[in-house]
C-alpha cells in the first residue's frame, strides 16, 4: 500500500503593522499568509505548485475577547508559484514567488494593493524522520503603493516588505503512526524579520524605521490515506500555534501588535497517480490572545495544484503518494 510524503507543510507567518487605532494581524507584507516550506523527500525530482488562498480578515479582538466588528473590513488574496528541486532524499532546494492582492474598506475610502511579493529561497536537509530547513526572503515586492487619494499605504498593505528576512525550520514525521496508513507530522518554524530603515521615504522625507515582529510557529497534524480503485483521498486535521512579537517603529514597540494565535487547519488532497494532485484547505481560528485591540483573520480557504516530474513514470514506491498537507505552506502552506 502506498505511503505518503508531504509535498508542502504550511507555515503561517502572519503579523501586521499597527495603525493609529488598531493593527491588522493577517499577514506580513511580501509573504503569503501560508508559506510553503516543506520539500518532499524523494529521489531526484522537480515539483511545481500553483496555490490560491482567500482570507476574510474581519474578526475584531481586544486581548482575548472577540468584539463586534466596526464598519471597516478587509480581505486578502494570494497566488503563489513554487518550484522544488530534489537532489535526493537528503538534499533539496525551493523557490516561492507570491502575488498578493489586499483590500481594506473604511468609512472614508477603499484601499487596494496588488503586486509581486517577496521571493523566498529555501534549502532543506533531511536525515531519516527529521528535516532541517533554512530560508531567506528577498525584498522583491513593492513598498511604495498608495491609496486612490495618494496616501502611502501602511506596511501591512504593501506587496513587499523592503527587508531581508530569515526562516529556520525543524520537522519530524512518522508515516506509520498507530496505524499503517496514518501519518503524524510535527514542525516548528522561527522567522527573523529584518528592518526597513526608510519606509515611506521621498525626496522631501527621509522615511521612518519599521520592522515586523519576529515569529514562532508550531504545527502538528495527522493525515490518513483512503484508497479507491481509481483515486487516493488524504484528509488532514491539525493544530497550529503561532506567536509573534510586537512590530517596532522608530525603535519603539508599536501598540496593538503581536500576540498568540491558535488555529485548526483542515484539508483534503486527491490524486490519481501521485504525480498530479489537487488539494483543498481551510484554517479556522479557535483562540487569540493579542496585544491590545486588533483585527485579524476569521477564516482562510484555498486550493492548490501540484505536478511532479520524476525519472519514474509509474508509482513504484510508497513515497510517490501525496498527502493532504500539500494544501497548507504555510502559512499558502500564501506573508
Amino acid at each position: 500500500m502506498p505511503r505518503m510524503y508531504p509535498i508542502a507543510i504550511p507555515i503561517v507567518a502572519v503579523m501586521l503593522y499597527a495603525s493609529s487605532m488598531y493593527s491588522q494581524t493577517c499577514c506580513t507584507a511580501g509573504m503569503p499568509v501560508s508559506s510553503i516550506l516543506e520539500i518532499p523527500k524523494s529521489e531526484k525530482a522537480v515539483l511545481f505548485q500553483l496555490r490560491y488562498e482567500y482570507r476574510s480578515i474581519n474578526r475584531l479582538v481586544d486581548n482575548d475577547e472577540v468584539l463586534e466588528n466596526d464598519p471597516r473590513s478587509r480581505s486578502g488574496q494570494n497566488i503563489s508559484l513554487k518550484t522544488d528541486y530534489v537532489f535526493n532524499k537528503s538534499l533539496a532546494v525551493s523557490a516561492v514567488l507570491p502575488f498578493v492582492q489586499q483590500t481594506r474598506n473604511n468609512s472614508s475610502e477603499k484601499q487596494q494593493s496588488f503586486g509581486v511579493g517577496d521571493l523566498t529561497l529555501m534549502t532543506q536537509y533531511s536525515l531519516k524522520s527529521f528535516s532541517l530547513g533554512a530560508a531567506i526572503k528577498l525584498p522583491t515586492g513593492n513598498v511604495n503603493q498608495r491609496s486612490s487619494s495618494g496616501l502611502l499605504l501602511s506596511p501591512d498593505m504593501m506587496s513587499g516588505s523592503g527587508t531581508y528576512d530569515f526562516l529556520f525550520r525543524l520537522a519530524y514525521e512518522n508515516n506509520s503512526f498507530l496505524l499503517p496508513l496514518l501519518s503524524a507530522r510535527l514542525n516548528s518554524t522561527y522567522r527573523v524579520n529584518g528592518t526597513n530603515e526608510d519606509f515611506g521615504s521621498t525626496d522631501s522625507f527621509a522615511g521612518r524605521r519599521f520592522a515586523f515582529g519576529n515569529e514562532l510557529n508550531l504545527r502538528g497534524y495527522l493525515d490518513y490515506i483512503v484508497t479507491t480503485k481509481k483515486l487516493f483521498f488524504i484528509p488532514h486535521l491539525g493544530l497550529n500555534y503561532r506567536f509573534s512579537g510586537a512590530n517596532t517603529e522608530q525603535f519603539v514597540d508599536a501598540p496593538n501588535s503581536g500576540g498568540h494565535w491558535l488555529n485548526i487547519p483542515v484539508g483534503l488532497a486527491i490524486s490519481k497517480d501521485g504525480i498530479k494532485t489537487i488539494s483543498f484547505f481551510s484554517e479556522i481560528p479557535v483562540y487569540q490572545n493579542l496585544e491590545g485591540l486588533q483585527i485579524t483573520t476569521n477564516i482562510s480557504v484555498g486550493v492548490q495544484l501540484s505536478y511532479k516530474i520524476s525519472r519514474k513514470n509509474k508509482l513504484k514506491t510508497n513515497d510517490e503518494v501525496p498527502n493532504s498537507s500539500d494544501s497548507f505552506p504555510s502559512e499558502l502552506k500564501l506573508q
